[in-house]
C-alpha cells in the first residue's frame, strides 16, 4: 500500500467511523515502515545524485537493516561502493542484490563489471556465458562474452563464443576481423585467412574485404593466393585501382621501379580514383630520391606528380608531392612554386610551411621567411619550429633581440625534440656572439655541446667563436683538433684550427693547416685568402701577405678592414 492510499484511507475512516478494526490498523502501521523506507531510499538516490557518497552508502545500509530483502538497495549500494572503489564490498552487495532478485540481468552485468575491474575476466565471461542460456537472441551478450574471454587470455573459447553469434546474427564484418585477429595471434595463419575468405564470399559485392584477403597473402608471402584474389576482383571491377596497382607490383618487387611507375600512369590518369590511393603509391618513390640521387626514378616520378597535378588541380597534395620531387632533385625555385599553391589551396598543414620555410632559408630571403614564419606562427602557435624559423630570420635581418626571444620560445616547446634544441642552441650561441654576450654564447654551445658533442660542425662553429673571443683557447684547440679527426680533409675543419692556432700565435703550424684548406677548395674562399695573409705578415712575409688580401678582396671579401690592410700594408686586430 503506498502513501496515496493510507492517506485517503485514514481520511475516509475519519468521515465514516471513529472505529477501525484491529487487523486493519496493523497494516497501516506496516505500509508507514514501508513508506519511511521508502523515504530513506529516495533521500540515499538524492544524496548519490549530489556526490555524497559516503552519506549515500550509509543510508542504504539503513534501508537495509530495515528490510534485509530490498535487492535494489543492494544493488545501489554497490554501485556506491564501486565510485568509492572498494571493490571487495562492491562485489558483496552485489551478490546479495542477486540472490535476492536472480532474475535481474542488470544486477549480473554490473557483477561482470566489477569483474572486469579486478581482472577477473573468466568470471566475466561465465556471467555472460548464463545469460546466454536465458536469452540466447541477444547480440550483445555474445559480444561481452567473447570479449572477456579474449581478456582471460582464453582465445580458443572466445572463437566459439563468436562463431555462436555468427550462427545467430550470420556473418558479419566486425566478428569475422575479431575472429581473424585471434587467429593470426595464435599463429595460424590458414584459419586467418580462411575468416577474410567467409567474409569475402558472404559479400561479393563489396570487394574492400577481398581485397584485404588480398593484401593478407601479400603480408604472408603468398603471392599466387594473392595474386588469384585481385584477378576476381577486377573480374567484378576491371578498373578497382588497387587491384591494378597491386598487379602491377610485381614489377616493384623485382626492382623494375621506373617500369612500375610508368604503368602507373592510366590509373593515375583516372580523375575518378582516390588521390590518396596515388600519392600511397608515390611516397616509397619520393623518399627513395631524398635519399639517393637517381635521374630515372625521379623523372618517372615527377611525370606522374605532373598527372596528380593536371587530374588533381585543386588538391593541396597533389602540389605539395610535386614539390617534394622538385625539391629533392634540386629545381629549388620550381619547388618553391609548387609550395606555394599547395598553401594557397589548403593553409592547415605544417608541413608544407615548414619546406617553404627551409627554402626561404636556402634562398637567402629574409624577408619572405619572416613573413612565412609570422603566418606560420599565427597558424600554429604550438610549432616550435615556426618559432625557429623566425628567430633566423629576425637574426638575418639584425633584430637580434627579436631572434633571441623567438630562438628561447622555440627552445621552451622543443623539449622532446632534440635535434631541434640542438640546432636552436647552436644559433643562439651564434648570436649571443655577434652581440658581445660572450658568456651567454658559451653557455649555448656548451648546452649544444650535450646534446651531440661529435657535431663537425658545432666543434667548428663553437672553436671558431671562441678563438674570436681570445678564451679557451687550449679547448678550442682541442675541439677543432676532435673536427678534423671526424671529418679530415675538410677545408672548413682545416681552416677553423689554423684560426685558433693563429690566436694562440703558433703561426707557423696556422699556415700549414691554411695550405692543406686551400688544397681542398679553400683557395676559392675570402676569408681563407685573407687569414693565409695575417699569418704570413707575421711571418714577415708582407708582400705575399698583400697578395692574399688582394686576392681575398677579389672573391667579394666584405670585411671592411680589409681595405685598410691593403692600403695601410698593416694588421689591424
Amino acid at each position: 500500500m503506498n502513501i496515496f492510499r493510507i492517506v485517503a484511507f485514514l481520511i475516509l475512516s475519519f468521515f465514516t467511523s471513529i472505529w477501525v478494526p484491529i487487523d486493519l490498523l496493523a497494516q497501516v502501521r506496516v505500509s508507514e515502515a514501508e513508506v519511511n523506507i521508502q523515504k530513506v531510499f529516495i533521500e540515499a538516490n538524492r544524496e548519490k545524485i549530489l556526490g555524497n557518497y559516503e552519506n549515500s552508502a550509509f543510508l542504504y545500509k539503513e534501508v537495509l537493516k530495515k528490510d534485509s530483502e530490498n535487492h535494489a538497495a543492494a544493488y545501489e549500494l554497490s554501485r556506491i561502493y564501486d565510485v568509492l572503489d572498494n571493490d571487495d564490498k562492491a562485489l558483496s552487495s552485489i551478490k546479495m542484490a542477486i540472490a535476492l532478485d536472480g532474475e535481474n540481468e542488470w544486477y549480473q552485468m554490473f557483477m561482470a563489471d566489477i569483474f572486469e575491474k579486478t581482472s577477473k575476466f573468466k568470471q566475466a565471461a561465465q556471467i555472460y556465458e548464463d545469460l546466454i542460456k536465458k536469452d540466447p537472441n541477444l547480440d550483445y551478450y555474445y559480444a561481452k562474452w567473447a570479449f572477456y574471454l579474449v581478456k582471460a587470455n582464453m582465445p580458443a573459447d572466445a572463437i566459439k563464443a563468436y562463431d555462436q553469434m555468427e550462427a545467430k546474427i550470420g556473418i558479419s564484418e566486425e566478428v569475422s576481423l575479431k575472429k581473424h585477429r585471434l587467429y593470426l595471434g595464435m599463429g595460424n595463419q590458414k584459419k586467418a585467412a580462411l575468416e577474410l575468405q567467409t567474409l569475402a564470399n558472404a559479400y561479393p559485392s563489396n570487394t574492400d574485404f577481398r581485397l584485404q584477403l588480398a593484401g593478407y597473402y601479400t603480408q604472408i608471402g603468398d603471392a599466387n593466393k594473392a595474386e588469384t584474389e585481385y584477378l576476381k576482383i577486377l573480374e567484378r571491377e576491371p578498373d578497382n585501382p588497387k587491384a591494378k596497382i597491386a598487379m602491377a607490383g610485381s614489377l616493384k618487387k623485382n626492382g623494375h621501379d621506373v617500369s612500375y611507375l610508368q604503368s602507373l600512369r592510366n590509373i593515375f590518369e583516372k580523375e575518378d580514383v582516390d588521390i590518396d590511393i596515388k600519392i600511397k603509391e608515390l611516397i616509397p618513390f619520393i623518399t627513395k630520391i631524398a635519399e639517393k640521387e637517381d635521374a630515372e626514378l625521379a623523372s618517372a616520378s615527377l611525370e606522374l606528380t605532373n598527372v596528380l597535378t593536371q587530374v588533381h588541380p585543386k588538391e593541396a597534395k597533389a602540389h605539395s608531392a610535386h614539390a617534394d620531387l622538385l625539391y629533392h632533385t634540386g629545381k629549388t625555385e620550381e619547388a618553391f612554386a609548387s609550395y606555394e599553391k599547395a598553401l594557397e589551396m589548403d593553409k592547415s598543414v605544417f608541413a608544407i610551411w615548414e619546406q617553404v620555410m627551409y627554402i626561404d632559408v636556402e634562398m637567402n630571403n629574409s624577408a619572405a621567411l619572416m613573413k612565412h614564419s609570422e603566418d606560420a606562427i599565427d597558424l600554429f602557435p604550438n610549432q616550435a619550429k615556426g618559432y625557429y624559423f623566425n628567430g633566423i630570420a629576425n637574426s638575418s635581418l639584425g633584430n637580434n633581440k627579436d631572434a633571441v626571444n623567438s630562438y628561447r620560445q622555440s627552445l621552451l616547446m622543443s623539449r622532446k625534440k632534440p635535434r631541434l634544441q640542438f640546432d636552436v642552441l647552436t644559433r643562439l650561441g651564434e648570436i649571443h656572439h655577434q652581440m658581445g654576450q660572450y658568456d651567454k654564447s658559451v653557455s649555448a654551445f656548451e648546452d649544444a655541446m650535450k646534446i651531440n658533442p661529435k657535431d663537425y660542425n658545432l666543434l667548428n662553429t663553437y672553436s671558431y667563436r671562441l678563438a674570436e673571443q681570445g678564451a679557451q683557447l687550449d679547448k678550442a684547440k682541442a675541439m677543432s683538433a676532435t673536427s678534423n679527426e671526424l671529418q679530415p680533409n675538410q677545408k672548413t675543419g682545416q681552416h677553423v684550427y689554423a684560426w685558433v692556432l693563429y690566436k694562440m700565435r703558433e703561426y707557423t703550424a696556422a699556415k700549414d693547416w691554411l695550405t692543406k684548406s686551400m688544397s681542398n677548395g679553400g683557395d676559392k674562399d675570402p676569408d681563407i685568402n685573407e687569414h693565409m695573409g695575417d699569418v704570413l705578415f707575421h711571418l714577415g712575409k708582407e708582400n705575399e701577405a698583400l697578395d692574399y688580401w688582394e686576392k681575398a678582396l677579389q672573391l667579394g671579401s666584405k670585411n671592411e678592414i680589409l681595405n685598410k690592410k691593403i692600403t695601410d700594408r698593416k694588421l689591424y686586430e
